[in-house]
């Protein structure tokens, strides 16, 4: 019996060393499976990891660059609502912004001081040659032909009035001595501010309103040319306001056309 039971330890404990041995051959191997894995996977790249980055961030800004230029496409439109996400280069250009300043610059109460001036430019050019530009003095006896015959008498009854007066001298002040070229300038402007709605917001928002400004006295002085103009003065608005909100109609029609290319062609 004593055999039998010093037999059945030996065998009780060379199954308990096997069991330590298998336990510490798998942890072994455990080990040098993780070892190998580190050392094959190896450094990450941090250049190739900021590259990846810098291209996520690169479609990002771009992304924010178009949504920023289509809102502002359509505060050019009269909406006044451009919100885009943009980075816009010109400060203030952002959310709000720049809406704000393109609505301003191309909003119908500029617009139709603008659209007065260049039909006054237009009407004053064509009559220049026979009653002086726009702050000149006829000088005593001249002959004049027979459209202008009255001209010299109304210019005396609108000096006796105080706002025909006031806005002679509000206009020769505002363009420096120069209102004939002070209007071109300020026509021109307001052109140039309409057709580039990609321009500088704060700029383009002074060059508009300023022009804005001094077409409204210089209309007002030039009601003596207005008067000459007769049957065609209508129609000499109707070119000044035409000039002036041809940029807005342009730009509303190319909307239009990529938006349609943009959406496709309708399904069958």
């Amino acid at each position: 019996m004593a055999a039998t039971t010093d037999a059945e330890g030996l065998r009780g404990a060379a199954a308990a060393d096997g069991s330590d041995s298998a336990h510490r051959s798998a942890a072994a191997d455990a080990a040098g499976d993780g070892a190998g894995r580190t050392a094959g996977d190896g450094p990450r790249d941090p250049a190739g990891s900021a590259e990846g980055d810098a291209g996520r961030g690169a479609g990002q800004g771009a992304d924010g660059s178009t949504a920023g230029r289509a809102a502002e496409d359509g505060a050019d439109l009269g909406t006044g609502s451009g919100s885009g996400s943009g980075s816009g280069t010109e400060p203030g250009s952002g959310a709000g912004g720049g809406g704000r300043l393109r609505a301003w610059t191309v909003g119908w109460a500029t617009g139709l001081a603008q659209a007065v001036g260049a039909a006054v430019l237009l009407v004053t050019e064509l009559v220049r040659d026979d009653v002086g530009g726009p702050g000149a003095r006829l000088p005593d006896g001249v002959e004049l032909p027979g459209y202008a015959a009255g001209f010299p008498e109304l210019v005396s009854r609108l000096q006796d009035q105080f706002w025909f007066r006031a806005a002679g001298e509000v206009r020769d002040a505002l363009g420096l001595g120069e209102p004939r070229a002070a209007l071109w300038a300020a026509v021109c402007a307001a052109l140039v501010v309409r057709l580039n709605r990609y321009g500088p917001p704060r700029t383009q928002c002074f060059l508009s309103v300023a022009g804005a400004v001094y077409c409204v006295p210089s209309a007002l002085a030039a009601v003596p040319q207005l008067a000459l103009a007769g049957w065609a003065l209508p129609f000499a608005f109707l070119l000044g306001a035409l000039a002036v909100a041809t940029p807005a109609l342009l730009y509303a029609a190319l909307d239009r056309r990529r938006s349609a290319d943009e959406a496709g062609p309708e399904p069958g």
